[in-house]
């Protein structure tokens, strides 16, 4: 049985109607959605799959309703880091083993395609102890928060901010989630 895979982008549309592009590199050239949505077309072109919020016309609570309307066995969300750091983590589904598996092997394919430091798989709980992102805590089914590479990191954003540094992230992605999702006994 195959399994259905939905990658959508983060950011776009905000909440309130306005342009959110998410994080941007420190000289305000990159930004966030337009770097995730160039890597998740490439991901899901690899694995021939859906791909939402390309262009950016989804919020949060939008792309959420959205999977859950597909309701796919499988999604994830790709991001791009901020704050000083550098390298790739991905964050998973506290209670999921196979969440678990997909964010390292996802964060295992994109360290060593790209060379940056394997940050791992991880989980984040709010005060109640729910999972902190809405996108892992709401969705239906398993769910995974891609945080490819730091965009204020030069080196690693050196890494992703081309078409073949885009495409071979979004190919590991996919590589990294036909082993771990697809193919997985």
């Amino acid at each position: 049985m195959s399994k259905k895979i939905v990658i959508s982008i983060g950011h776009g549309t905000s909440i309130h109607g306005g342009y959110d592009p998410g994080a941007l590199s420190k000289d305000g050239k990159y930004e966030e959605h337009k770097i995730a949505a160039e890597i998740g077309r490439y991901a899901a072109e690899y694995l021939g799959c859906k791909l939402i919020n390309y262009d950016g016309s989804m919020s949060l609570t939008d792309r959420i309703d959205e999977i859950n309307r597909i309701d796919p066995d499988f999604c994830a969300d790709i991001h791009l880091n901020a704050g000083g750091g550098t390298g790739t983590e991905v964050f998973y589904y506290h209670n999921s083993p196979t969440g678990k598996r997909a964010a390292t092997e996802v964060c295992r394919q994109i360290s060593s395609e790209l060379d940056v430091h394997n940050r791992c798989a991880k989980i984040k709980l709010n005060k109640y102890g729910k999972d902190y992102f809405a996108y892992i805590r709401c969705t239906r089914p398993c769910a995974i928060l891609i945080e490819t590479v730091f965009i204020d990191n030069d080196s690693d954003l050196e890494k992703i901010k081309t078409p073949d540094g885009m495409q071979r992230c979004g190919y590991a992605i996919g590589r990294a989630l036909e082993k771990s999702i697809i193919k997985y006994q």
